[in-house]
């Protein structure tokens, strides 16, 4: 068991040899499919399945804004930054006539450093019967500049000082502006936007923690960039990531009734694509 003495350390801790990115055949093939890439689709954080882990940390910052508040009531300029974060709670409180910055968009992919847990299979997998794909966290893609691979934080301690941490960092780029409409501070103000978001994607309950898992983010995502999936109720916005086939090491066969056609259709598979990655089967019994 690691221990951190904040969250700093916790955030910037090594990473893991290998994270596991857990996903149906269907998306496997997906993602292989391109000539010498993988490619992930990155969807948008106020998508994602369970909307239930974002506004736990949605409580964290607002929890946090209110200490702010309360810590700042008698600087004029603190109550002028507060005024210019109040629309990002009015919007998530379902006034859609607030407008936020067109690139505070958070796009987030989920992976785990557990490669074989039946809670991610369960999750993750139709029926458990997919793959988890052990990726190099170290992978490179042009997005490098606007994204971030982190923990998730379930220590509630360490989620409130990274939520003050971003708070009082910018507020004090905020104050360094030439008045609370400069151009300066507009820019402050759509970057904390995304920042805050991000950080609701990284702080969830510690009833989830047995599923270390990690978080590759996206912020500041122009929307011509942005393509759209169907779903039964609407269109999902996602981001491609591509990133070289090389960062593919392993992959591992969930609880299945056909393991060795499975195998046999995964080693073709990376055959083809010239993937020389390891595939194994879970060790989890299938139950029929």
């Amino acid at each position: 068991m690691k221990n951190f003495n904040n969250f700093n350390e916790f955030l910037h801790q090594d990473k893991p040899k290998l994270l596991w990115h857990y996903t149906s055949l269907t998306a496997l093939n997906g993602i292989i499919s391109n000539e010498n890439k993988l490619s992930f689709w990155v969807t948008e954080i106020n998508y994602l399945n369970d909307k239930s882990e974002y506004m736990h940390g949605l409580s964290i910052i607002k929890q946090t804004y209110n200490k702010f508040r309360n810590e700042n009531k008698n600087n004029p300029l603190a109550s002028g930054f507060l005024e210019r974060v109040d629309p990002f709670f009015i919007f998530h409180n379902g006034d859609t006539t607030s407008t936020l910055d067109q690139e505070t968009g958070v796009f987030v992919l989920s992976f785990t450093e557990s490669k074989d847990l039946l809670s991610q299979w369960r999750a993750y997998t139709p029926q458990c019967h997919g793959v988890s794909i052990g990726i190099d966290p170290n992978f490179q893609s042009i997005l490098q500049g606007k994204s971030i691979l982190y923990p998730v934080i379930y220590n509630e301690k360490f989620q409130l000082e990274y939520a003050e941490h971003l708070f009082n960092d910018a507020f004090g780029r905020f104050a360094k502006g030439e008045d609370i409409s400069s151009l300066h501070n507009n820019n402050v103000m759509a970057y904390f936007f995304a920042t805050i978001k991000a950080a609701c994607s990284l702080m969830k309950s510690d009833s989830f923690s047995e599923e270390s898992e990690w978080r590759y983010i996206i912020y500041g995502e122009n929307i011509k960039n942005i393509k759209f999936r169907e779903s039964e109720y609407y269109l999902i916005p996602y981001i491609n990531l591509d990133i070289e086939n090389k960062n593919l090491k392993n992959i591992i066969i969930g609880p299945n009734p056909h393991n060795e056609l499975c195998k046999k259709s995964l080693d073709l598979l990376l055959k083809k694509s010239n993937i020389p990655a390891a595939v194994a089967y879970s060790r989890i019994p299938f139950r029929g």
